[in-house]
């Protein structure tokens, strides 16, 4: 049924760079010996472009379109500023899934966007991938700029598909190397289809081969690192993780000597700035919801090399008063107005008005109508799934397809693996443990589980809190009987979970006997558009005790609500 959207009031609209001008990289200044290289960064952006929220179908003080007023605003300081990204641009909003995830034969508006902006180099993001090769290859054959990424071993070693390690470039008589780095998790979170012919390296092993190499060319040298800090920026202490190698920018700077700046991302945190064994990182918050600005200030030697005398770094908030570029505008409005038709469209009912924020720790129909979606098209005996967004509201009345993207807002697959009855109740266990004891230990409050907290459906069962993580699923039962261990069961989870994300390593290798051709959240909407609405209320099937537990989750939900709308 998409088809049909995509084609609309685009064609025939300018989607040009448009007319910024090439800024110059010399700016009069060659021969001084003193000079101030500016850098430029963002992260993240995931397809936020126009200053809109597409979930609530509201204004929002964020996008691409503002960035770049704050970018010309630097550059007219700085007119030879370097502009860098950090990467997941290509993937997020429904406006990216319209014209990234689809054959249109229209450019990419990220990449188009990215062009106008005279963006220098993109490392590569994980989310890069979503959407297959032949797509990613698509974005980056119209990129005006290099994809990096030094930590991958390809079969591809020139053309569309090869991805270079790093790019040197002259900026006011300096030479600025610029390395990029992924974060290696893809392969765990990626169907093996979307990265053949790459192999991710760790990153701290491949910036020790290549930083050395870069840094005999460079007098500058600045990674750009798809990839976070895993510890707390003020002590440097660690906390426990599933897999340290995701975010390893601290690393990197405490580890691999010659680096001089680092802009990372990946974690959607902002630091503006912070020093590492004297590295200088930053990163900008994202979804363009700010912009990172490095001075590194350079004085020549008697032999005509250059030495870092100072360098700061900044974020630079788009506030409420930023104007959208209107040459962004230009070319996004055609594939937001398209984007928000398609988004409009009436596929279903619903009898009261429904909300996500209990659906972590109470049954609830939009968690329950992504699992019936799913055992539907896997023709599944049970489902998993999670409440990906708490603050997804549904209206009474008309459910469009901008409810379901509110829902289901990741690029998932749905896989359908088989499973045995022990290995389904070892998955429920780990749900179970992803909550917090009851009573919390040490007068501590009561946390709210995240998005790996799956729930199930085809089956009922009770989780106990006051039991230790590992004995809290009591009464599994499928059919109305005890679900024995050994019985076998067809299982719908996506892909995701499969490989192992949230820590369900139970999934890993298990049968696969069934993957669907799209992605889940359009087996959702195909699903509402057979069956028509959604349930008033879920079918009860799994619940939480104590009561007072879910009253405690309840008090620190409000809470948590009301600490949003101060």
């Amino acid at each position: 049924m998409l088809a049909r959207y995509l084609a609309v009031a685009v064609g025939g609209t300018c989607v040009a760079a448009g007319a910024w001008g090439l800024h110059a990289r010399n700016g009069g200044h060659v021969g001084s010996n003193r000079v101030t290289i500016t850098i430029l960064d963002t992260t993240d952006s995931h397809g936020h472009i126009m200053p809109w929220d597409y979930y609530a179908n509201k204004p929002a003080n964020l996008g691409l379109a503002k960035i770049a007023t704050l970018v010309k605003e630097q550059r007219a300081q700085s007119p030879d500023a370097l502009l860098l990204d950090c990467g997941d641009t290509t993937e997020g909003t429904p406006l990216a899934f319209l014209y990234g995830a689809n054959e249109t034969g229209l450019p990419n508006p990220e990449i188009a966007v990215f062009n106008a902006m005279h963006y220098d180099a993109m490392a590569v993001g994980n989310h890069e991938f979503n959407y297959g090769e032949p797509l990613m290859w698509k974005a980056k054959a119209e990129s005006h700029f290099p994809w990096l990424a030094a930590n991958l071993k390809q079969t591809y070693s020139s053309g569309v598909p090869y991805i270079q390690p790093y790019i040197i470039r002259e900026v006011q008589g300096v030479r600025v190397g610029i390395v990029g780095f992924v974060t290696p998790g893809v392969v765990r979170w990626e169907v093996p289809e979307h990265y053949e012919g790459y192999t991710f390296e760790p990153i701290v092993e491949s910036a020790q081969k290549v930083i050395p190499e870069v840094r005999k060319q460079s007098d500058l040298v600045v990674v750009i690192m798809h990839s976070g800090i895993d510890r707390d920026p003020k002590n440097g202490t660690m906390p426990l993780q599933e897999n340290p190698e995701d975010n390893a920018a601290w690393e990197v700077a405490e580890q691999v000597p010659g680096i001089d700046v680092i802009f990372y991302g990946h974690t959607h945190l902002e630091m503006p700035e912070l020093f590492v064994n004297g590295v200088l990182m930053a990163q900008a918050k994202n979804w363009g919801i700010s912009l990172a600005r490095a001075d590194i200030t350079l004085e020549k030697d008697p032999v005509g090399g250059w030495t870092v005398e100072s360098k700061h770094s900044k974020t630079i908030p788009v506030m409420p008063a930023t104007e959208a570029d209107p040459e962004i505008v230009k070319i996004a409005e055609p594939y937001h107005e398209a984007t928000q038709r398609y988004l409009d469209t009436p596929i279903a009912a619903s009898e009261r008005a429904l909300s996500g924020e209990t659906e972590r720790y109470e049954d609830g129909p939009l968690v329950e109508l992504i699992n019936r979606a799913q055992m539907d098209a896997a023709h599944a005996d049970v489902s998993m799934a999670t409440m990906f967004y708490p603050g997804i509201r549904v209206p009474a009345g008309t459910v469009t397809i901008r409810d379901v993207a509110a829902l289901y807002t990741y690029e998932n697959v749905l896989y359908a693996v088989e499973i045995s009855g022990a290995q389904l109740k070892e998955a429920l266990e780990h749900a179970a443990s992803l909550y917090t004891t009851w009573p919390p230990p040490g007068g501590q409050a009561m946390q709210l589980p995240g998005y790996s907290a799956d729930v199930a459906e085809g089956v009922g069962y009770v989780m106990d809190l006051t039991q230790p993580a590992g004995q809290r699923i009591r009464n599994l039962q499928f059919q109305g009987k005890s679900l024995l261990p050994e019985q076998k069961l067809r299982l719908a989870i996506n892909n995701y979970r499969y490989t192992g994300g949230g820590h369900y390593d139970v999934y890993r290798g298990l049968p696969i006997v069934y993957r669907s051709p799209v992605e889940i959240r359009e087996l959702v909407i195909e699903y509402l558009m057979k069956t028509k609405k959604i349930p008033p209320s879920g079918d009860g099937n799994w619940k939480i005790i104590p009561a007072e537990a879910v009253t405690a989750m309840e008090k620190a939900s409000a809470e948590q609500e009301a600490g949003k709308n101060r």
